[in-house]
């Protein structure tokens, strides 16, 4: 089995870092605007100095870590092991507990697995700073859904971006119904040359598989 994983962590990264902005000041501008009612929109947070946990530093938690360290933000992450390289103390390596505990914005990008499912639920979810923002462009199941939105009604978590859900393409009517929250139709891929590039790569595979009865980018947890 193979994926194309390498070719869609740059859009999936992009996708992430758009829907961790202030949800609350993006909704008011789409809604202000075409009213040409000036003055309704509300402030937002300066990522600067803000801290962005990643959760799952594989390919694409790396983009988003490039691209929000442009934004001035301090980066840690946790992973299964030590990234090679993040001694240099950016990105900061911490334990789950700690990266739950001290983050501002947390991001997800973990596979689905038995380990990782509800990875984000209630306990986890009061360990949180208050008024954190929740990303998740992975799988819509390493999160509660039903925890998520209670968590929002408190304002436990300020804003969430969403990209994947937990019973897709059913979304939580509490997801729906709160301003605060940036839904996407699993689309963080979904350009032209993103696209090709991922059908080359399947072809790419193909050709491989047949010709040398091994794949260009198999997945990790099949390789023998």
């Amino acid at each position: 089995m193979f994926n194309s994983a390498c070719i869609s962590d740059r859009e999936e990264a992009k996708t992430t870092l758009r829907t961790s902005k202030d949800t609350r000041q993006i909704l008011a501008a789409v809604s202000a605007s075409p009213r040409k009612i000036w003055g309704e929109t509300q402030a937002g947070r300066d990522p600067t100095g803000r801290v962005l946990g990643i959760l799952g530093m594989g390919g694409i938690g790396t983009e988003v870590a490039k691209r929000a360290r442009a934004f001035g933000m301090q980066i840690q992450y946790h992973n299964r092991t030590p990234v090679p390289g993040s001694e240099t103390g950016d990105p900061k390596y911490v334990g789950l507990d700690e990266l739950l505990k001290t983050s501002d914005v947390l991001s997800l990008h973990v596979p689905l697995s038995s380990t990782t499912q509800h990875v984000i639920a209630k306990p986890q979810l009061e360990m949180m700073k208050d008024g954190v923002v929740i990303v998740n462009t992975s799988r819509g199941q390493v999160i509660d859904e039903g925890a998520l939105v209670d968590a929002l009604g408190s304002g436990k978590v300020f804003s969430a971006g969403l990209d994947v859900f937990e019973e897709e393409p059913k979304i939580h009517p509490g997801l729906l119904n709160n301003q605060n929250v940036v839904l996407l139709p699993h689309v963080a891929t979904t350009t032209f040359e993103t696209r090709r590039n991922m059908e080359l790569l399947a072809l790419e595979n193909l050709e491989e598989a047949l010709q040398n009865n091994k794949l260009v980018t198999q997945v990790v947890e099949q390789e023998v």
